[in-house]
């Protein structure tokens, strides 16, 4: 089923398209979800804004027009096909299922329901095929950022050879904790370059010309909230439990990619050229030579560059991973979720 088609069966005769919600919507992911759904075109009849009782009432521009944000917690969520949640993990807790319950497939950015066995963990590269018969009313999570730009290209390397390990060294950046973050960073910048006295809230010590290895909580055993996330998720979305994954995750003054160093040992010896040409072909994913963040924002790719294998292990490759932590960390991945699901003919209220 085309997805216009699909759309015209929930709507007036003749509008085709999806009524779409983005929850959180004046929010920093928020705004990449107004961006991306237009850049891509994906197929809207209506499209609703929803934000906190403090944001509630302004307008955002989107085609043209002017739309006014709903307050979530008050807001019908009757005839909505998809809502697109960057709420924050509580409100996501509180408010998800009820517009679940009214017949929207809702994608989640939170960290509310990864771990809950009953909602697919997606990235459509890697585990698409999880979303070929979502009915009505599911709830659908969209993956931490750092392990969805990990994934792309160890999912590839992982169906070709056979990964045994994960060693990740991530460089993450301040978008990936919200407009306060990002601002924060901007403002002791500014206060630096004049002299004044650099002020902090958002972390426990300044960003500015810095690096904090720790993201999160600390947890026992000495990792951090952010790592546990990266093993947990990555042995998920790749349906391997036992896979051995090791994280350290670290805030850098970057405003929006998060870049990593990987390492994975894989199940037999490879040479560069083999692992190039794998990665070469993977979905979602870009060669480059030295890829780094500050060029690389906006885009959809995930690059990666360099590529080595050994030396004295033929079975270990190392590279270095750049992504947008709001495209595909966050906003693309999720919308990508909602395309995957309508050129399946499954979405909410419709038959696969």
């Amino acid at each position: 089923m085309r997805a216009a088609d699909a759309g015209a069966r929930r709507g007036e005769p003749g509008q085709a398209g999806f009524e779409v919600g983005v929850a959180g919507a004046t929010g920093l992911v928020g705004r990449e979800f107004l961006d991306l759904l237009e850049r891509r075109a994906f197929p809207i009849r209506r499209l609703r804004l929803f934000a906190s009782q403090r944001s509630a009432g302004q307008t955002l521009a989107w085609r043209g027009e002017q739309l006014v944000v709903e307050e979530l917690q008050r807001a019908d969520p009757a005839g909505l096909d998809f809502v697109l949640f960057s709420a924050g993990k509580q409100v996501a807790r509180e408010e998800a299922p009820r517009f679940a319950r009214a017949g929207a497939v809702v994608i989640d950015n939170s960290s509310a329901f990864r771990e809950d066995p009953a909602v697919p963990l997606v990235v459509p590269e890697v585990n698409g095929h999880l979303l070929a018969n979502i009915p009505a009313g599911r709830i659908i999570a969209n993956p931490n950022c750092t392990t969805i730009i990990l994934l792309l290209p160890v999912a590839a390397l992982h169906h070709s050879f056979g990964v045994e390990e994960i060693v990740v060294s991530t460089y993450q950046s301040v978008s990936g904790a919200g407009k306060a973050a990002r601002d924060e960073l901007y403002d002791q910048a500014r206060a630096f370059a004049r002299g004044e006295e650099e002020r902090w809230q958002h972390y426990d010590r300044p960003i500015f010309l810095n690096l904090i290895p720790k993201i999160g909580e600390l947890m026992a055993g000495g990792d951090c909230f952010e790592e546990y996330k990266v093993v947990r998720e990555a042995r998920r979305i790749l349906a391997a439990p036992e896979l051995r994954v090791y994280a350290t995750t670290v805030r850098v003054p970057v405003e929006r990619c998060h870049s990593e160093s990987v390492l994975v040992r894989l199940r037999w010896p490879v040479t560069a050229e083999e692992v190039r040409g794998v990665l070469g072909q993977a979905p979602g994913v870009c060669l480059a030579e030295l890829p780094s963040p500050r060029e690389l924002g906006r885009r959809e790719e995930t690059f990666v560059g360099r590529i080595r294998v050994g030396p004295d292990d033929g079975r270990v490759v190392r590279f270095w991973v750049v992504g947008d932590q709001l495209w595909k960390g966050a906003a693309l991945n999720a919308i990508q979720i909602a395309e995957e699901l309508v050129a399946r003919g499954a979405m909410a209220g419709q038959p696969a």
